[in-house]
């Protein structure tokens, strides 16, 4: 039986390897996007001059909606504790914003999410093939949700495979050697440092399938109830628990990246380079 989750293990793997490392690799790039995007876009996120008070609310808001369109309107604003920064108004679109100087009353124009994070992610949601409208179907998006299904296989398939038989195997197991070659320093890499991240990239998959089947979804909110909708994202990005919680799934997305290409190095010297 262990043999053939073995298998199972590496059938899965081998083909879908790649888009594995480029799901966990974009979801990575993703997860501090909203302390690096200001940064990238200071002249939407940044003031010229603080000097005297901000002006009030509703001035800045009749401001903004003369630069609306009929459909849109303004669902919150988004005010910093850095007086630095200019007030962001949410709009009813998704991920449509308009940035204003609070001091001045001038609307500095529509903040459009950067475009290396936009790229990040489609290829984390659709591997770039954007679907035509909300909730349709499109080929990069089914490959991504086929993808996440095999990967929660392949990680518990990897847990049961390599799960240490005794205390002292899991102490030797959960180290990574590094004057024993490079062969053991990556199948280390792959086995040791795959049972750190192992459940926490479970952890994303399952809440990551949410946005890629709508029987899935409908699944998990019968399961969790529609309360889920509160916590689902934050769980799924690690903002959960803050900013530690944040870091740690940053590391294992980087992790989730490497490990395919660490098990692509080992199934090839297994089974071309020794045999040869």
């Amino acid at each position: 039986m262990k043999n053939f989750i073995k298998q199972l293990h590496i059938w899965l793997s081998i083909p879908l390897g790649v888009v594995f490392s480029i799901i966990c690799f974009s979801g990575a790039m993703l997860v501090f996007e909203k302390e690096i995007t200001p940064h990238l876009q200071s002249e939407y996120y940044f003031i010229d001059s603080t000097e005297g008070e901000p002006l009030p609310i509703e001035r800045l808001r009749e401001a903004v909606e003369a630069t609306l369109a009929d459909d849109e309107e303004i669902k919150r604003v988004e005010i910093s504790e850095d007086d630095e920064r200019s007030y962001i108004f949410h709009l009813n679109k998704k991920r449509t914003k308009v940035s204003v100087d609070q001091y001045s009353g001038e609307v500095l124009g529509r903040v459009e999410r950067h475009p290396f994070f936009a790229t990040m992610f489609r290829l984390h949601r659709w591997l770039m093939d954007s679907p035509e409208g909300h909730g349709k179907m499109s080929a990069g998006k089914l490959v991504v949700g086929i993808s996440t299904l095999a990967m929660i296989i392949v990680l518990i398939s990897g847990i049961v495979v390599w799960w240490p038989k005794s205390i002292a195997m899991l102490k030797n197991r959960l180290l990574v050697s590094i004057n024993k070659g490079w062969h053991r320093f990556w199948y280390d890499m792959h086995v040791s440092v795959g049972f750190y991240v192992a459940i926490l990239l479970l952890i994303m998959a399952l809440t990551g399938l949410v946005w890629s089947f709508g029987w899935y979804r409908e699944g998990f909110y019968a399961i969790f109830g529609e309360g889920a909708r509160a916590w689902l994202r934050d769980l799924h990005t690690g903002a959960i628990g803050g900013m530690v919680t944040r870091i740690l799934w940053f590391v294992a997305s980087l992790i989730g990246a490497i490990l395919p290409l660490t098990g692509y190095y080992l199934w090839i010297r297994r089974k071309f380079i020794k045999r040869r």
